[in-house]
């Protein structure tokens, strides 16, 4: 009887099996980085650049930023400020993003081990991308007043394809 059960189990998480290898498939995710913060701190002068590479086909993109902070983080949110030459390769199109890291209560919001949390955050729901070339780029820095900022370990992007490419 405890074998029948067993196969049972087996055989219902291998049906489930090709399903969640197809939806991890299907993301549309084309470029997704993270750089390292100093243990030391984020300094107000460190810049994170995140280059694209070439391969990255023009398209409408929608954009995360990602963030891996411990939990000695010492506030509930996160300024930065979020330069991009998506459209123009003169031209950084700049943003300041607010991202909430722990609710009012003050319960940090993401997963993760031993203190340290992970978590994605909506930038950009579409963000139109000019054809391959010349380069394009993100830039990320901290806007808060402490200088530097500790509690940050991380910082990626991640894109993904919001349309099939045309053939």
């Amino acid at each position: 009887m405890k074998s029948h059960k067993l196969l049972h189990q087996l055989k219902n998480k291998l049906t489930w099996l090709p399903i969640l290898i197809l939806a991890a498939c299907q993301n549309n995710t084309v470029y997704h980085s993270y750089e390292p913060v100093s243990l030391d701190g984020w300094s107000k002068s460190d810049t994170l650049v995140y280059t694209l590479p070439n391969s990255i086909p023009a398209g409408n993109y929608e954009v995360e930023i990602g963030i891996r902070h411990q939990e000695s983080y010492p506030y509930r949110d996160l300024w930065l400020e979020i330069g991009h030459n998506t459209q123009d390769s003169l031209v950084y199109v700049t943003d300041t993003l607010q991202l909430f890291l722990a609710d009012e209560a003050g319960n940090k919001t993401g997963d993760g081990p031993c203190g340290l949390y992970q978590c994605g955050l909506p930038y950009k729901a579409s963000l139109p991308i000019r054809a391959e070339g010349s380069t394009r780029a993100f830039r990320i820095v901290h806007i808060m007043t402490d200088n530097p900022l500790t509690g940050i370990s991380d910082v990626g992007i991640r894109l993904r394809r919001l349309e099939s490419p045309m053939n």
